[in-house]
């Protein structure tokens, strides 16, 4: 079972404070120190955008790679069983 994510570890949440961010900085009617602030605030909210959303692409492909090797060692496993059961009979056959 998944761990529960807040919702503000969204990518929508997060390009939503982007956008809130750019634009208090964009508005003349805000006070330059806080104009100053929201430009910083928009910039962290895009680093962390950026982060998250290249944190989710690492873990589907591990899953998706964990699933291929999964795979494959299960096919490994089956075609060494098969060896096994194939050298029984042979050494069965051979003490007739």
């Amino acid at each position: 079972m998944s761990e529960k994510q807040s919702y503000l570890g969204t990518p929508a949440t997060l390009a939503v404070m982007i956008i809130a961010a750019v634009w208090a900085a964009a508005s003349s009617g805000t006070a330059p120190y806080a104009r100053v602030l929201a430009c910083v605030w928009a910039g962290g909210a895009a680093v962390n955008l950026v982060l998250l959303l290249a944190r989710r692409r690492r873990d589907r492909s591990a899953a998706t790679q964990a699933a291929a090797d999964g795979a494959d060692a299960k096919a490994a496993e089956a075609a060494n069983d098969a060896r096994n059961a194939a050298d029984a009979k042979a050494a069965a056959d051979a003490d007739r």
